[in-house]
């Protein structure tokens, strides 16, 4: 039996004011910019808002059926009733979203007597995928708190089965999250702007942020759209969008982004790790209930 109350549980505002957020969120974005360095084509799936609505609904789907087998299994009907909440999909949308993950190996048809409404589960591969998502941002929230919680996902990985879906749930809930501000709206609302936009924000000294413009090192928009196997048009579309709107630009060999644009994805982070925080506690107790009603040989990863 493990004791909850050693770990914390914050808002968003509890977050941004503590004195590591910083630390935290740098090894955040660069193990993002990372994975999506390493595996480009993958990110896709997930870069943009739609579908990071869309993939973490199938996920929660995925991992709470494998948790319960009577939960709903992941189809298209389950999957869209999990997200049309959000106003970014629609039943055409969905299907064919799973269509294409699963011609890309992503997700793994099920055999069923029902051929128009296809079952599906979720490739080992990318359930590893995002247990290392999970592991990122919990690592994260460690380093900002200076507490522990990565030591129990190595003595039971099962954790993070159950903390997908109570996370999942908590973000699909929350409209700050899903409807980001106009600020850094049209970097998470693209596939390749949230890579952009960690690259914006990353090694940001916490003296500048009372500035009004925020001196940045950015590469080239040719270089990023090598590094994110993209064009370079498609970068700098982005990036005039926001200068259009004063939240990005040059003065002279310096660049700049706005405080609003930064102070606000700031606060869009802390909503993912304060979800983080409450999540992983019932993380820990459904686990524990899960290994009560379980025989010793079912305590598996």
């Amino acid at each position: 039996m493990h004791d909850h109350s050693e770990f914390s549980v914050y808002n968003v505002d509890q977050i941004v004011q503590m004195e590591k957020f910083f630390e935290g969120l740098n090894f955040c974005n660069q193990s993002l910019l990372a994975i999506h360095q390493k595996l480009p084509r993958e990110v896709r799936y997930v870069a943009d808002m739609r579908r990071w609505i869309m993939t973490h609904g199938a996920l929660k789907l995925n991992f709470l059926h494998r948790i319960n087998p009577e939960k709903h299994i992941l189809t298209a009907t389950t999957l869209f009733r999990e997200v049309a909440h959000t106003g970014q999909t629609s039943q055409n949308t969905v299907t064919s979203f799973l269509k294409e993950i699963e011609n890309k190996g992503h997700i793994l048809a099920i055999e069923s007597s029902d051929r128009r409404n296809r079952a599906y589960h979720m490739s080992e591969f990318a359930e590893r995928m995002f247990y290392h998502y999970l592991t990122i941002n919990v690592a994260s929230l460690d380093i900002i708190d200076s507490q522990n919680r990565s030591k129990l996902f190595t003595e039971d990985p099962r954790i993070l089965t159950h903390l997908h879906p109570i996370f999942a749930q908590k973000m699909l809930s929350d409209t700050s999250y899903y409807l980001p501000p106009p600020s850094i709206a049209p970097l998470i609302c693209t596939t390749i702007g949230i890579s952009v936009l960690n690259e914006m924000t990353r090694n940001i000294d916490q003296s500048q942020i009372d500035d009004e413009h925020i001196e940045i090192n950015l590469d080239s928009a040719s270089i990023m759209a090598q590094r994110y196997g993209t064009s370079r048009g498609n970068i700098s579309k982005l990036l005039k969008e926001l200068a259009d709107e004063n939240h990005y630009g040059k003065s002279g060999k310096k660049t700049w982004i706005s405080r609003q644009l930064l102070t606000d994805y700031f606060r869009w982070q802390a909503c993912k790790l304060a979800h983080i925080s409450s999540a992983y506690i019932s993380a820990i107790k459904t686990r524990e209930d899960e290994k009560k009603t379980l025989p010793s040989f079912a305590h598996y990863a």
